[in-house]
Parts: structure tokens; C-alpha cells; sequence
């Protein structure tokens, strides 16, 4: 049986693929994700995707696990250039981040990568999710940030409750990818490259 390792310490993530039948092994990669000098927003989430799969995959020792890395980067034009937004972790950062994005679009750039040892197997690929801010005031973002606590997700959001509500609209295939993994994606990889998929692994 084809044994999954997620590469991430994110509750998030670990409770998407447990929504589909699947509870993984999660180890936390605990690499540095400060952004290289020029690092796009594209290329920083496939890089530490890539990094976070292979800094745990030295440290399994079944070398026919499949480990999972992704990493999800916003990004948000401004008259002042390009602004990347990360995990706020306090109010305060939320809240002008939210700010920044009242009535502006963000791309949201999640990528995963896709490691096996046994067979030196590595795929990288990436979903862009592009979400469109309503206008609201800062006593309204102040409030919601206070209520649903979003202070580990980039972008000061969580889509899958109160967060959606901030939103004209989303555009992007898979929603999932907004909280942080994206499946369907994941789905494509496991099926095109490994011999496997994962409603297989979740039937079983």
C-alpha cells in the first residue's frame, strides 16, 4: 500500500486530505521561507514546495513513501510594486493586509511538490487562484480578523468560513487550493506519475 507523508505542520492541510478519506503522517520540513531578492511569487511557492518535500524526505526511512510538499504565496500589484502577503501572525498585520486588498484582485500561487526516493521521482506544479476583494471598512475587517483569527494563513483569510464573505468572486479550478492544498491537482500528479490517484488510496 502507498504510504503518504505530508510535509507540513499545517492543520489545514492535513484536514483536507482527511475530508477525503485520507489521514496522513505529517512531519514539519522547518526551512526558511524568506523570499530570495526579485523571488517572484510563482517561483518562491514552487521552491519551497520542492524544499519542504525533499528536507523530510531525508528523514524517512521508507524510501517508497510519497512525500507532499506546498507551499501557497500570495501576490498583490500595487502602485508601489508587487507586495508579496504571507501569515500575518498578529491582528494588526492582518488587518493592513486586508486593507490592501479592499477592491484590488490577489493571486494566490499554491504549489505542491511530489517526491519518491525509491524511484528519484520529483514533480513540481502550481495552481493560481485569483480572488477579487470586496470594499469593506476597516472597522469591518478589524472585526472579522478578531472573530475568525486568521493569523497563520496567507493573505488573513480563511475561504472555508467567514473569510468567503470578503470576496466578489473567485476564479481558479480548485478551491481547496485557497485553503492551502491543492487536490485536484495533486490527484492529476499521483495518477500521471506515480501509478496511483487518490480515490484509490481513499477506498480502500
Amino acid at each position: 500500500m502507498t504510504t503518504l507523508i505530508l510535509a507540513s505542520s499545517s492543520q489545514y492541510r492535513k484536514k483536507l486530505l482527511a475530508d477525503i478519506g485520507l489521514h496522513v503522517e505529517t512531519m514539519s520540513p522547518d526551512i526558511d521561507e524568506t523570499p530570495k531578492p526579485d523571488e517572484t511569487a510563482l517561483t518562491l511557492s514552487k521552491r519551497l514546495a520542492q524544499e519542504k518535500a525533499l528536507k523530510v524526505s531525508a528523514r524517512v526511512s521508507n524510501d517508497e513513501a510519497i512525500v507532499i510538499g506546498s507551499d501557497q504565496v500570495a501576490f498583490l500589484a500595487t502602485d508601489d510594486g508587487p507586495v508579496l502577503l504571507g501569515k500575518p501572525l498578529n491582528v494588526g498585520t492582518a488587518v493592513q493586509q486586508l486593507k490592501l486588498c479592499q477592491g484590488k484582485t490577489v493571486s494566490f500561487f499554491t504549489a505542491i511538490c511530489v517526491y519518491q526516493a525509491s524511484s528519484d521521482t520529483l514533480i513540481t506544479d502550481v495552481e493560481e487562484t485569483r480572488v477579487h476583494f470586496r470594499e469593506n471598512t476597516t472597522s469591518l475587517l478589524q472585526g472579522y480578523v478578531e472573530k475568525e483569527r486568521p493569523l497563520d494563513c496567507a493573505g488573513s483569510f480563511k475561504s472555508e468560513g467567514m473569510g468567503v464573505l470578503l470576496f466578489e468572486r473567485v476564479e481558479g479550478r480548485d478551491p481547496n487550493s485557497l485553503i492551502g492544498l491543492p487536490i485536484m491537482l495533486l490527484n492529476d500528479i499521483l495518477s500521471s506519475h506515480f501509478n496511483t490517484n487518490l480515490l484509490e488510496m481513499a477506498t480502500r
